[in-house]
C-alpha cells in the first residue's frame, strides 16, 4: 500500500475556550480528491489550516508523505503542499502570468522558456490565456480566484489543499475546475483535499467525501453512499431532494 499524502490522527483544536475540532482523523491518499462538506462553523477550514500548519493543533498527529508536519520547516512544507485560501491575501500589481510563475520555488527575474510555456497551459485549461498579460487589479474576482489555482497548481506538490476554489465562477469554469483537479489527480498522483460548500460540486469532483459537523466527521465514503436524504438531514438539518445517475448523487432541491 502506498503512503498517503496526508494522514492525520486525533487532532484536537480550540478557538479559546471554544473546542474547533474534536479528535478529527483523516487520510488523504495519492492520486486521490477528498471533499470536505458541512454547515458553516462544521471546522472544515480549521481542519484544512491545521494540514497546512497555519494553524497549530492542540492534540493530535498530522504525518505528511509519513514524516510528522511539526517537524518539518516552512520551507519543506511549501515544497510539498500546495495551498489556496478561500480569500486571497492581497491583490498585488503584477500581471496573471506573473503571478502564475510565482508558484515556482524562488522569485527570478527570469523563467526558464519550458516553466513559462506551462504556465500558459494551465491558463489555457482555465480558459484564461487571454489575461496573462492582465494586471491583476484589473481582472475580475473569479479571474484571480482562477490565477490563484494555477499559481498552486505550478507547484507540482504532492498534496493541494483548496478551500472553496469555486467561489466567484460561473457554471462553465466550475465545470473547467473540476476537470483540471481530475486530470492533474490521475496523471500525477497528487492527493487533493478541498473544502467546499457545493455539494453537486463535491459529488462531480470527488473520490470521497467527508461530512463534518460541529468539528466532528459524521461520515465520508464515496458520493453515491455518503450523499443521501438522511446524511443531508443529519448534516445540515435540512429534507432535500436527492437523485442519482446511478454513481453520481445530486441535489435538487428542498421540501
Amino acid at each position: 500500500m502506498s503512503t498517503p499524502a496526508l494522514q492525520i490522527t486525533g487532532l484536537h483544536f480550540d478557538y479559546g475556550s471554544k473546542t474547533a475540532l474534536h479528535g478529527v482523523d483523516l487520510e488523504v491518499d495519492r492520486g486521490e480528491i477528498v471533499a470536505l462538506l458541512g454547515p458553516n462553523g462544521s471546522g472544515k477550514t480549521t481542519l484544512l489550516q491545521c494540514a497546512n500548519r497555519l494553524l497549530k493543533a492542540r492534540r493530535g498527529e498530522i504525518h505528511l508523505l509519513s514524516r510528522p508536519l511539526a517537524g518539518l520547516s516552512r520551507a519543506r512544507i511549501a515544497r510539498h503542499i500546495a495551498y489556496v485560501p478561500q480569500v486571497a491575501d492581497g491583490v498585488y500589481p503584477m500581471t496573471v502570468l506573473e503571478s502564475v510563475l510565482l508558484g515556482l520555488e524562488g522569485i527570478r527575474w527570469r523563467y526558464p522558456t519550458a516553466e513559462v510555456e506551462r504556465a500558459v497551459a494551465l491558463l489555457e485549461h482555465l480558459d484564461m490565456p487571454h489575461l496573462a498579460h492582465a494586471l491583476l487589479t484589473e481582472i475580475s474576482g473569479g479571474e484571480r480566484q482562477k490565477a490563484a489555482i494555477a499559481r498552486a497548481l505550478m507547484r507540482e506538490t504532492p498534496l493541494l489543499l483548496l478551500d472553496e476554489p469555486s467561489n466567484h465562477l460561473d457554471l462553465r469554469h466550475q465545470r473547467d475546475l473540476i476537470r483540471i483537479l481530475q486530470r492533474r489527480s490521475r496523471e500525477t498522483g497528487q492527493g487533493i483535499l478541498v473544502v467546499l460548500h457545493d455539494i453537486n460540486i463535491a459529488t462531480q469532483l470527488a473520490d470521497r467525501i467527508v461530512l463534518m459537523r460541529e468539528g466532528r466527521i459524521l461520515a465520508q465514503g464515496p458520493p453515491s453512499e455518503i450523499i443521501t436524504r438522511d446524511t443531508i438531514q443529519e448534516v445540515y438539518g435540512v429534507d432535500a431532494g436527492i437523485v442519482s445517475d446511478g454513481a453520481t448523487p445530486y441535489l435538487t432541491g428542498f421540501y
